[in-house]
């Protein structure tokens, strides 16, 4: 495959070690990789320690076995907000906002922010002006707090060990601890809230959306102004009503759920 003395055979190597992962029905080990790619240990292990420094890549501490990172997910989850993820969820979001009469949205993690893959808009009026693509801090929103809660442990770590929690409101979690436990919360709810953490007069709720795996790929929410919809309503009527969007976009998506 050299063409030129513009190749780079390091690159080629790093991305055929990538190609190798979900080309195999499991996760693989170093010595897998090195006898299903014909390279040596040494440069499986070279090549393994910098993508995983990139984050493109994991290692189970447990199995010792590799499986691609959050950022090499983010290339497919790009592919498939535009062909899948988007497809699917805009028929399921449409007719919740239609229902309900409330701005729903739905999002992606991309390290520590969420980004907006589709916003419904109503005619209510939110105090914060946000598009298809827009950014957010994820430990501040209600979808990035029901994206994080399902992480991997190992990934969920390593996010937070990045975070650098700035207070937003007076509602801001800004400790680790704090935020840990949100989110032990979260997966024993099923759903997450956001009280105004993000900016003043803004509530939500929000489900995470699974892939035909059962990995967590996304979150739908459910945004409303504080000063119409109390906290009690947003815990019971709209987390059920998030909770089930969510689940119909992540059963478009393949996810077969149990039961």
């Amino acid at each position: 495959m050299k063409a030129s003395r513009n190749f780079i055979e390091s690159l080629s190597r790093g991305l055929a070690l990538l190609s190798a992962l979900p080309e195999s029905p499991a996760s693989l080990t170093l010595t897998e990789l090195s006898h299903k790619l014909r390279y040596s240990k040494s440069t499986i292990q070279r090549l393994t320690y910098t993508l995983q420094k990139l984050g493109y890549l994991d290692r189970d501490a447990e199995t010792k076995k590799f499986r691609l990172g959050y950022k090499s997910q983010l290339f497919g989850l790009s592919v498939m907000r535009n062909l899948d993820l988007r497809k699917m969820a805009s028929p399921h979001l449409e007719k919740t906002s239609k229902e309900i009469g409330e701005t729903v949205n739905l999002a992606i993690l991309d390290g520590k922010e969420i980004v907006y893959v589709e916003r419904i808009k109503t005619q209510q009026i939110l105090n914060i002006n946000l598009e298809v693509g827009s950014r957010l801090p994820a430990y501040s929103t209600s979808m990035g707090k029901a994206i994080m809660a399902f992480l991997p442990r190992p990934r969920l770590e390593a996010l937070l060990r990045k975070m650098n929690l700035k207070p937003h409101t007076s509602n801001t979690i800004t400790s680790i601890e704090g935020l840990k436990n949100e989110l032990e919360k979260v997966r024993r709810c099923g759903f997450a809230t956001n009280n105004e953490e993000l900016a003043n007069g803004l509530r939500s709720v929000a489900a995470p959306v699974r892939n035909s795996e059962g990995e967590v790929i996304a979150a739908v929410n459910i945004a409303v102004p504080s000063i119409r919809v109390q906290i009690k309503r947003l815990e019971t009527v709209l987390a059920q009503k998030a909770i089930e969007t969510a689940d119909q976009i992540s059963f478009a998506l393949g996810y077969k759920m149990e039961g």
